[in-house]
């Protein structure tokens, strides 16, 4: 009779617990977006331009990172340009940042190994249409023209 009684306790408590269960509704599920987007999302990538292939392998901040450094430095900046490249000896991230209602651009250029502002400094459009002239030259190849600036 023990035994009775106890395999009807379980099957009770099982009976009470089951229903329990159903009755609890479940969160409903948004369309297709998991629970917790932001947690999915990726960051946005950008392309940082290597003045010479493997220097991003040499660098110990991520691109990001450096970006978001030179971005502290020009609250409200657009970053048009981003580049890698050894300065003096020193691996340095080069972002160009427009601000919104200012001629030229805000430069800045973070260690590509501590992550420390290295500079900044303002170039006008005809100092910044300069150093991209000389770079073309440097190199040999054609350069992208910049899609910030207004044709005339």
């Amino acid at each position: 009779m023990t035994s009775r009684t106890t395999l009807s306790t379980i099957a009770l408590a099982a009976l009470l617990t089951g229903v329990g269960a159903a009755q609890t509704p479940t969160p409903p599920k948004s369309a297709g977006k998991p629970a917790n987007a932001m947690a999915t999302q990726k960051p946005v990538m950008h392309k940082v331009k290597e003045q010479k292939p493997g220097l991003l392998k040499q660098a110990k901040i991520t691109p990001q990172a450096a970006e978001a450094t030179a971005i502290a430095q020009v609250p409200g900046g657009k970053v048009t340009h981003r580049e890698i490249e050894n300065e003096k000896g020193v691996l340095v991230y080069s972002f160009d940042l427009k601000e919104t209602g200012k001629a030229g651009y805000q430069e800045v250029t973070v260690d590509a190994t501590t992550g420390a502002v290295v500079s900044t400094m303002h170039e006008s459009e005809k100092a910044e249409a300069k150093e991209k002239a000389a770079e073309k030259k440097k190199t040999g190849m054609k350069t992208k023209p910049d899609s910030t600036k207004k044709p005339n």
